[in-house]
């Protein structure tokens, strides 16, 4: 993935394709960012917001692995992981009281 900040420097060596460790803590800063927004809403306790944000995910995550052209079995694992993180977000909103 091309970034200006990296890309357009002069005098320093360039690298178009990301690392590993890059694509990794991308992937982590936004499994961090839709946990906690995730969370956020199922916290305040709109149940109609709740069930419409749930299906708006649920339609992009299909659009989204159209688009990418995934095939089969790497849409089901890109959905199955979108579903975790919505149930791990619904959990972490319903704290356990003692």
């Amino acid at each position: 993935m091309l970034t200006t900040h990296r890309d357009c420097k002069h005098h320093v060596e360039k690298n178009a394709i990301p690392s590993l460790g890059e694509i990794e803590g991308r992937v982590a800063v936004l499994e961090v960012v839709a946990q906690s927004a995730l969370t956020h809403v199922f916290y305040e306790g709109h149940v109609d917001l709740d069930a419409a944000l749930l299906s708006e995910i649920r339609r992009a995550m299909h659009r989204k692995c159209r688009e990418l052209k995934l095939d089969g079995e790497d849409t089901a694992s890109a959905l199955s992981y979108a579903e975790e993180l919505i149930e791990a977000a619904v959990e972490a909103s319903h704290p356990v009281h003692q």
